[in-house]
């Protein structure tokens, strides 16, 4: 039985005209096949270089194109999507503490090398909050409280929280 549930967190919204890398949104697709980033910088021509690089290390999709004064960058791999974008995302320095807590989180719990279990469906992040959701199959003998238990041990040092999907025996 698979357990749903929103990992969330509100973020501290960075100053105007920061200096650095801001993230502005982080989004998935609704069917969960694509993923893209919006960047604000001063300049982008170091981060198209590294995702040329990650691109060519790696032969998974990622692409960065301009989109006003900010850079679009966008993963369409199907299920992996919001893991590739992740994954590339780790290697940049933001001038947000959150957003690097967040990055650190998800990759610690949620990517392509953590060991939690916890499958990513869809997330959704912007300057004022983050909603991951997520499932997790309940092994033999784990109840929803066990798993939740689980998720809250991972989410103390990260100021996040969890909002538990009702199930239809609750509903009932």
């Amino acid at each position: 039985m698979d357990i749903r549930f929103d990992l969330v967190k509100k973020l501290t919204k960075p100053l105007p005209k920061a200096k650095g890398i801001t993230l502005r949104s982080l989004r998935t697709s609704e069917d969960g096949q694509s993923a893209s980033a919006i960047l604000m910088a001063g300049g982008y021509q170091q981060i198209r270089e590294e995702v040329e690089n990650y691109r060519m290390l790696t032969g998974l999709p990622l692409n960065a194109r301009s989109k006003g004064r900010s850079l679009e960058l966008t993963s369409e791999c199907g299920d992996g999507s919001a893991l590739v974008l992740m994954d590339f995302l780790k290697g940049i320095s933001f001038n947000s503490e959150d957003v690097m807590e967040t990055i650190e989180f998800f990759d610690r719990y949620l990517g392509k090398d953590a060991d939690s279990d916890i499958r990513v469906l869809s997330m959704d992040m912007s300057a004022e909050d983050l909603r991951i959701a997520c499932a997790l199959e309940a092994g033999e003998g784990e109840t929803p409280e066990s798993i939740f238990a689980y998720v809250s041990s991972l989410l103390d040092r990260y100021d996040m929280g969890i909002i538990k999907e009702e199930t239809a025996e609750e509903t009932e």
